[in-house]
């Protein structure tokens, strides 16, 4: 790995000041509200840029960077695109660390817009200035206070985001949040003109607060060293890519969005398979494999052992599974021996998958309990899904109660399991809450389940292919 990246881009991620070039009082003004954030959160030095001077909030505002009476680490350029030569001159004048173009206009626009932004990038360079953009807004890192909009995670946690999109940018953190777990830090990184979503990558990679990366890619203008960069990547942190622009309508909206140029579906699948990276089509996908991938042991195998309530879930659960190329294998004797004596007064399967029935519904902290100690001793079953309903409850006391029964017996398996409720929306189950609480991943429906187990098998068969 080039540690050289880690020193260029420790700056932009752990800036000791931000300029705000363009800033005015306009409340819609994106500078304005940059700057509202960073002071709401806490962001050391702050310093607003604007022609006119006075003050903002507070804070002095100053004519130029040069105007700066301190060291700039990163500035936001938020002014439009005929404006940004000069101050990126500004910029590596001082010997800015690193600079965000916020504006549109460039690469994506066609010739004209590429030679500007090549100028831009030369500009900036030529005073050891490095470009994140055009087309995007920026950095973001929790542990230290660079939180550029208020509606960001306050708290830092163990995801790597990277976007080409700003708006998508966004909508990954505060969807890594609703998970449960939280963003590590992140960046959008638009046109890539400069810093592109490798280097990004390779930063992350090495990031000792980053356990797990999330990313959505348009567009790699460096296949080869992606390929480089993952493959080491992937050996000790998953990385799971949505990728826009597989068909022609969207490598042609890629084109105008952003200008980086997309992948064919056959070579980023390739790609994947060499290097590990995890590749989704719906955000959905993507927080639902993060679950699995950041919670849970990797799998031995491909072989699931199915433990439902009743028996409709068994069948859809058995079909996800098969559909996903994961196995559905007969337990052993012995196992099916054992399940009989706890479940075959219920008139249910013993085979896999197991059916509990609507009884073992109303009392998992019995069946489903058994049921996963017995199937997780099976020599044939590398992973679990479980999948139960029952009627509503609302009983803290209770639930948090089973919920811990069905922890331990998970724990005591110890392979990889996963939960599916399968309750309507509104109908609370609060075991499945503190399940999930408690780092189990649980899922609304088998086939997300299933689903989740198949990324998971993914990764655990690239680890294992790779090892001397």
């Amino acid at each position: 790995m080039n540690q050289n990246i880690t020193r260029q881009l420790a700056p932009l991620f752990y800036p000791r000041s931000v300029a705000l070039v363009g800033i005015s009082s306009t409340a819609t003004n994106v500078g304005y509200m940059f700057l509202q954030s960073l002071l709401d959160a806490g962001f050391p030095k702050v310093y607003p840029v604007n022609p006119k001077g006075g003050e903002l909030l507070g804070v002095k505002v100053y004519p130029s960077i040069k105007d700066i009476p301190g060291e700039v680490d990163l500035a936001i350029l938020t002014v439009p695109r005929e404006a940004v030569p000069e101050i990126a001159r500004e910029c590596a004048q001082k010997r800015t660390k690193g600079i965000v173009l916020y504006a549109s206009g460039f690469s994506e626009m066609g010739p004209e817009g590429r030679a500007l932004e090549e100028e831009i990038v030369r500009i900036a360079r030529e005073g050891g200035t490095r470009v994140i953009g055009p087309n995007c807004v920026g950095t973001y890192n929790p542990s230290a206070k660079l939180i550029p909009q208020f509606i960001l995670p306050k708290e830092s946690g163990p995801v790597g985001v990277i976007s080409h999109s700003g708006f998508l940018f966004y909508y990954l953190l505060m969807s890594v949040a609703a998970t449960g777990l939280r963003p590590s830090k992140g960046v959008s990184c638009g046109s890539d003109s400069d810093l592109t979503c490798v280097d990004f990558l390779e930063y992350l990679g090495q990031d000792p607060e980053t356990k797990i990366i999330v990313a959505y890619l348009e567009g790699i203008r460096d296949g080869h060293r992606l390929l480089q960069v993952a493959r080491e990547i992937s050996l000790s942190k998953p990385i799971i890519v949505m990728k826009g622009g597989h068909t022609d309508a969207g490598i042609k909206a890629s084109a105008s969005h952003t200008g980086t140029l997309a992948v064919s579906t056959a070579v980023w699948r390739a790609l994947c398979s060499q290097t590990g990276i995890i590749s989704v089509d719906s955000f959905e996908q993507m927080m639902d494999a993060l679950l699995a991938l950041n919670y849970l042991p990797r799998p031995k195998g491909r072989r699931v052992g199915i433990i439902t309530t009743p028996g409709g879930l068994a069948v859809t659960g058995t079909d996800a599974c098969s559909q996903l190329g994961l196995e559905i294998p007969q337990f052993t004797a012995e196992t099916r021996k054992q399940l009989a004596g706890v479940v075959e007064h219920l008139g249910t399967s013993v085979n896999n998958p197991v059916d509990l029935g609507l009884v073992g519904a109303l009392a998992p902290e019995y069946y489903v309990k058994e049921a996963i100690r017995i199937v997780a001793k099976d020599p044939n079953i590398d992973m679990l899904l479980t999948a139960f309903t029952g009627p509503p409850g609302d009983d803290d006391a209770r639930d948090r109660k089973v919920a811990d029964i069905l922890l331990s017996e998970i724990a005591e398996g110890g392979k990889p399991t996963v939960i599916c409720g399968a309750t309507p929306q509104g109908w609370p189950r609060g075991e499945l809450r503190f399940l999930a609480d408690s780092n189990v991943p649980v899922y609304p429906e088998p086939r997300r389940a299933a689903y989740a187990l198949a990324k998971l098998t993914e990764y655990s068969e690239f680890l294992r292919s790779v090892q001397p």
